[in-house]
């Protein structure tokens, strides 16, 4: 009875059995494909292979030049600095003034009040004495120094020197251009006594047309006498200037010209004026509360 049961469902153990092998053959192949197919681990050998290529990957460097080569841009030098032009420097100083006017000298003083300055005008050929403050062909005098002048013209500084702004309109003359005057012991000054002396008319005017040069051989400031202006004081008078030639002395104080008094600037520029025309000049001094008088021949 058994053998016949058993014989009967055999086929059933035996197809029982080879859905049994199937299955494991098709669990093996899936594990197989999921081991394939699956990413790595962490911690095993597998993983860190494609780490560590990355890793190298992303420490090659950038090779610059052929990747300006490529692109036409630069790589891996520095820029030049971007210099910003230099704005062009302004003038803040006075401009040569277009007066047709020259400099020929000038008289500068402790106090500025009483400098005083020579001037030419180019069209007429005229020279005139100015002050501070004077007017001067529409400007006004602002500044007397040592070598120009400064005005104030239409709102702004302008400067006066020797050097003409144009061309100079040269009136025709008929008398020969004066030698310079000489400083040293060949010069025409000559003592006729203690207190009269000859002077070449030459070397005066030469020297009345350099004020600015005279104005450096000695100091000149006001003399007050009783509150009241006296003249002019001389002091730090230079061995062999013209001062020392005509017979001053440091502290002499310049009181008259030619009986002319040079108790103001105005006086004292009249004075100086009228030299130039002078054939015989008198020099009233004060000298150490005493009067000395001075005369000069002008040959």
């Amino acid at each position: 009875m058994m053998a016949l049961i058993v014989r009967r469902y055999f086929w059933l153990v035996n197809g029982t059995f080879i859905l049994l092998v199937a299955l494991l053959l098709a669990r093996t192949a899936n594990l197989f494909v999921e081991d394939a197919i699956a990413p790595p681990l962490p911690g095993t050998s597998a993983s860190l292979a494609p780490v560590r290529v990355a890793t190298e990957a992303a420490r090659t460097p950038l090779d610059g030049a052929r990747l300006g080569k490529l692109t036409g841009l630069t790589y891996g030098k520095k820029e030049p600095d971007v210099v910003e032009p230099a704005s062009p420097e302004v003038a803040t100083g006075p401009i040569r003034s277009s007066l047709r006017v020259k400099l020929l000298g000038t008289l500068v003083a402790n106090d500025a009040q009483w400098s005083f300055a020579s001037i030419q005008d180019l069209e007429t050929q005229r020279a005139r004495s100015l002050m501070v403050g004077d007017d001067l062909m529409g400007t006004r005098i602002l500044t007397i120094e040592r070598e120009r002048i400064i005005v104030a013209a239409n709102g702004r500084e302008e400067f006066i020197d020797g050097e003409a702004s144009a061309p100079a309109i040269t009136a025709p003359t008929l008398t020969r251009p004066m030698p310079a005057a000489s400083s040293g012991p060949e010069s025409g000054i000559r003592a006729v006594s203690e207190h009269a002396y000859e002077i070449p008319e030459t070397e005066l005017q030469q020297a009345l047309a350099r004020l600015d040069v005279l104005s450096t051989q000695a100091r000149v400031v006001p003399a007050i006498e009783d509150g009241k202006p006296a003249g002019f004081k001389l002091a730090a008078i230079k061995q062999g200037s013209l001062y020392t030639k005509i017979g001053l002395q440091n502290g002499d104080v310049l009181k008259r010209i030619n009986g002319l008094s040079l108790d103001s600037p105005e006086r004292m520029l009249e004075a100086f004026t009228k030299l130039r025309e002078a054939k015989h000049i008198e020099l009233d001094i004060g000298r150490s509360g005493g009067s000395v008088r001075k005369t000069y021949d002008v040959r």
